[in-house]
């Protein structure tokens, strides 16, 4: 008998009349462990590929991790797959928010406040009248705004 046949004897055959697998054993703590979605698994391949492009891993090693990652009925099985690997800034921090109004009203105001008065005096808080500056150049560029859209609205 050859090798491969010797292997194939001794691998368990599964074929359609099987029996549906056990359910999962129950977690130490007495619940039972959760299954996991082909998302996590999706995400956990995607954290490896991301490992591999960094050069944190070799080929060999994320191809057995991958075929763990997807032969993983539970959440519990698929972290240690990860376990050796650092946080990445996406992963950390998760999807990033767009910036609110107001911190974009800040950055604009900081940026034109380094632009027309330089780094030593845009440093300091602003006097009462540069914020009366701001002000009122802020309601002429949303009048010159309004009166550029009611033009607009009526020449069309």
């Amino acid at each position: 008998m050859s090798t491969t046949d010797e292997n194939r004897a001794a691998t368990p055959s599964t074929s359609p009349s099987a029996t549906p697998p056990a359910p999962s054993a129950a977690v130490p703590d007495g619940s039972q462990s959760v299954r996991a979605s082909d998302a996590e698994r999706e995400a956990a391949v995607a954290r490896l590929h991301q490992a591999l492009g960094e050069g944190r891993l070799d080929l060999g090693e994320v191809e057995t991790r991958i075929t763990a990652a997807y032969a993983a009925r539970d959440r519990d099985e698929l972290p240690p797959l990860l376990a050796d690997l650092p946080l990445s800034a996406t992963t950390a921090v998760g999807p990033s928010a767009a910036p609110t109004w107001a911190t974009l009203a800040t950055g604009l105001i900081w940026r034109l406040r380094l632009l027309l008065l330089g780094e030593a005096d845009a440093a300091a808080a602003p006097t009462p009248a540069q914020r009366r500056r701001i002000a009122l150049l802020a309601v002429g560029v949303v009048a010159w705004l309004a009166a550029c859209a009611l033009l607009g609205a009526v020449l069309a």
